[in-house]
């Protein structure tokens, strides 16, 4: 037997353009062979014991993360909407029950656990492209007997609109007492403390006022500060529904025989005022259609990604097919991530891939982070990449990092970063999408080439008295902002200008200009010289950083890694080589994730952030550490270093940073999960970069920038270890299919 009960709490959210209604009739794309469904990348079940961070659901609009209770969620934002609150806890006859498992898919998050004699199950699911949060709560009875008691919803609505200046930054902002500002502490306490009785309100309650409609089927909460309503509606009015004039509680009384089930469905959804109750009433009598249409649509979607043609993105992302498990479970997880931060309602731009969330940057993109997903972007939306290229052009690089697509503004500080990753995400927009024209459009007073060439060389604002290395400056906050002493000249950056300096080389040489070329490449051996050997530690493998007073200091962190080998890896000896692979896999790789800094680096226990320090690790540092040992030339290494970072996968997509825990924390072994300290968010788009490195340095696609160039694979000759193809792979206006084989790559035009 089933009785059921249908809740909607709805809060309609609406912009300039209001989004799409949830329940259109689209046309259905297939999944390609060899691509996983959602439901097959969705992570495993894991334990409350087991998480730091609780699953989040990503609406291509929305935002949030679930609690531990079995009713409430956190951090709702789609701007310029912002909650600074939970919505509200279940309780179980006056008792607040906590789930004991959590399982986390792309579309949707499950709590399951058990209390006061029933088995409890929460889905939550957001409407489509919309400000809808949905919810499918399972109550059933287990026991040999009949079960009764009362339970009862509490209906928060403390969400606001922030329109003013400066309220989207990375850390935005969110309603409260004395107003809007940024509240994680409390947000976070409150989180925290959802399983408390009683269960706590708001610090700003009584700027929300709450009243009950006549038919005792809705409960509308209006903010009194800003233009945003809250509708909290019922097919079914509940048993009673009470107000104490600011928030709401529905309370049902409840009566099941053995086996028998009581389904509670609800939705809430934030928005502008006198928008809410029509849509909240058909939400409501279309729940069943609204909730299939929230993981259908995220489907279609998804498959639409990979589809050439499909009329949404404006190209397409390639299909690998192949028979290694891990290696598709890496390659498709770095796509459903990368889909998790995309936006298609900022007022500012309909494409953007958002740095990271839920918590933090719900409008924002960061440059460094974006150069994580460059090949990608410039396959999947070369547009939008070339807008986001002439935008960036335009800052201030010295002040400024990331983007606010609802402020329209960019913001934040210097990073050193800035410089090489704004030029990697122009290079790669070139290599791949071969508009040669692009060089040549003028931004502000100087043309693409020009702006490529000033930042080529913006490394000689920094030189160092006697000419060599250049000295970035003493800002741990410019690096890395938790690693004290990865500051100055340090070998990562140096190097990274010599990859700069070498693409120009390659422009110029396209261009025909050979005295250029050549100074760009004399640039280039004359930065090598000083970095290798002054820099080396000799039989070592890892590298040093000069200061301004000639002390250099060891940098056991695997940016200087990365960048050595992508960029002068080939111009070191063998034994160098092998040098800094033996270093790396002996003190960052871990049996199923990688240390950003060795335990042994000597300001490693100054260094506590779990994406840079030595207890984890950024989700981008695996993959541009796999695509190091490929420069270098261990690709086994690579290939077998990539496949065990699936085990991180099992929690959910990657994470701002993953770490290591528990007693074996500093062991090998040592289990991995999504961090939640120094502001780590559950969902980063870095991550995507493993699948970006699988398309770029495993499947080589990565053209010359002499863009005369037939020839778009890069060590086509060098056998990579595995059998698989890569279809549906553009460059320029053609599709080809890479194929990887036991005697290296080919393409072949589809």
């Amino acid at each position: 037997m089933n009785s059921r009960i249908l809740f909607v709490a709805s809060l309609f959210c609406v912009l300039a353009n209001p989004g799409p209604d949830v329940a259109f009739a689209a046309p259905a794309f297939p999944l390609p062979a060899g691509v996983p469904t959602p439901d097959e990348m969705a992570g495993d079940w894991k334990s409350r014991a087991e998480l730091e961070q609780f699953p989040s659901i990503h609406s291509f609009k929305s935002e949030l993360l679930v609690n531990q209770d079995f009713a409430s969620v956190s951090w709702v934002a789609s701007p310029p909407f912002s909650q600074g609150f939970h919505s509200g806890v279940l309780t179980l006859n006056g008792k607040v029950p906590v789930a004991d498992k959590f399982r986390w898919y792309p579309y949707q998050s499950v709590r399951a656990g058990s209390a006061e004699g029933l088995a409890v199950e929460t889905v939550n699911r957001l409407v489509f492209d919309d400000c809808g949060v949905l919810w499918r709560i399972t109550l059933s009875n287990t026991q040999p007997s009949q079960v009764t008691g009362k339970v009862s919803l509490d209906l928060i609505g403390a969400i606001s609109k922030l329109t003013d200046t400066n309220s989207w930054d990375w850390a935005f902002a969110q309603p409260g007492a004395g107003g809007p500002k940024r509240r994680y502490e409390e947000t976070e306490a409150a989180r925290e403390s959802v399983d408390k009785i009683p269960a706590g309100h708001p610090s700003n309650a009584v700027d929300y006022t709450a009243t009950i409609e006549p038919s005792k089927k809705a409960l509308l909460v209006s903010d009194t500060k800003t233009p945003a309503e809250t509708a909290f509606a019922f097919d079914q009015a509940p048993d009673s529904l009470e107000s104490d004039g600011h928030q709401g509680t529905a309370t049902w009384n409840v009566s099941l025989a053995p086996g028998q089930t009581k389904v509670i469905e609800f939705v809430m959804a934030f928005g502008e005022r006198g928008r809410v109750q029509a849509r909240a009433a058909r939400w409501t009598s279309s729940f069943d259609a609204v909730f299939a249409d929230a993981k259908g649509l995220w489907e279609q979607r998804y498959a639409q990604v990979f589809t050439p043609h499909n009329g949404f993105f404006e190209h397409n992302l390639p299909v690998l097919q192949t028979d290694d498990p891990a290696i598709q479970r890496n390659y498709y997880m770095g796509v459903v991530t990368m889909l998790l931060m995309f936006r298609d309602q900022l007022p500012y731009s309909p494409r953007v891939f958002l740095a990271g969330g839920p918590r933090y940057g719900a409008s924002v993109m960061f440059i460094w982070d974006t150069g994580m997903m460059d090949t990608l972007f410039a396959l999947l939306e070369p547009s939008a990449m070339r807008a986001y290229v002439i935008k960036t052009l335009q800052w201030d690089l010295d002040k400024f990092l990331a983007f606010d697509y609802y402020g329209n503004r960019a913001f934040g500080y210097r990073y050193v970063a800035n410089y090489p990753m704004l030029f990697r995400i122009a290079t790669t927009y070139l290599r791949v999408s071969r508009d040669r024209v692009f060089l040549s459009q003028k931004v502000g007073d100087k043309t693409v080439l020009e702006h490529l060439d000033r930042l080529a060389l913006h490394y000689r604002d920094y030189l160092m008295p006697d000419g060599g290395l250049a000295d970035f400056g003493g800002d741990p906050w410019h690096f890395l902002e938790c690693v004290p002493t990865y500051i100055h000249a340090t070998a990562g950056f140096n190097a990274a200008y010599v990859t700069m300096l070498r693409d120009m080389a390659d422009l110029y040489d396209y261009l025909g200009n050979k005295e250029l070329a050549g100074q760009r490449r004399a640039a280039a051996e004359k930065l090598i010289k000083a970095i290798y050997p002054q820099l080396y530690v000799a039989g070592k493998g890892f590298w040093q950083s000069r200061y301004p007073d000639g002390r250099q200091f060891d940098m056991r962190h695997c940016l200087d890694f990365q960048f050595v080998a992508q960029g002068i890896g080939q111009d070191l000896p063998p034994a160098v080589r092998k040098e800094m692979r033996d270093f790396v896999l002996k003190e960052l790789l871990m049996k199923n994730w990688m240390r950003a800094q060795s335990l042994q680096d000597p300001a490693a226990e100054q260094s506590d952030r779990p994406d840079h320090g030595p207890m984890g690790a950024y989700s981008g540092w695996p993959p541009e550490t796999t695509d190091g040992l490929c420069h270098l030339g261990y690709w086994k290494d690579a290939l077998d270093f990539y496949r065990r970072c699936e085990a991180a996968t099992r929690e959910g997509a990657f994470s701002q940073g993953a770490e290591f825990y528990g007693p074996r924390k500093k062991e090998y072994d040592a289990p991995v999960r999504i961090a939640t300290a120094g502001t780590i968010c559950r969902e980063a788009v870095c991550g995507a970069d493993f699948t970006d490195v699988l398309i770029r340095t495993i499947f080589g696609f990565h053209p010359s920038l002499n863009l005369k160039s037939k020839n778009p694979l890069w060590a086509a000759d060098q056998p990579r270890g595995f059998s698989a193809k890569l279809r549906h792979v553009r460059w320029g206006d053609s599709l080809m299919t890479i194929t990887s084989g036991p005697n290296g790559l080919t393409a072949e035009k589809e």
